[in-house]
């Protein structure tokens, strides 16, 4: 009976660090993408006037703040998962 509970134990530790695995790799994808678009933002930016400046500069602050999260959760749960 013992050795079935460790076994049961130990098969949901290694699925929940799985699931924390897969986790940082979606955060560590989404950061990449709003890294992307970040510098997206910051390239029509430049080419813009004087109203589109000011909504790519808004859009590039928001996907530079939504990629520095991403990024610290992607951390998290790598550190969570070990």
């Amino acid at each position: 009976m013992k050795k079935i509970l460790f076994a049961l134990i130990a098969s949901l530790t290694v699925l929940s660090a799985g699931a924390q695995v897969g986790k940082a790799a979606s955060e560590a994808t989404d950061a990449a993408k709003h890294k992307i678009d970040e510098k997206r933002a910051d390239s029509d930016a430049k080419e813009s006037g004087p109203v589109g400046k000011a909504v790519n500069n808004v859009k590039s602050g928001y996907h530079k703040n939504r990629s520095k999260s991403s990024a610290n959760k992607a951390k998290k749960a790598l550190k969570d998962a070990g």
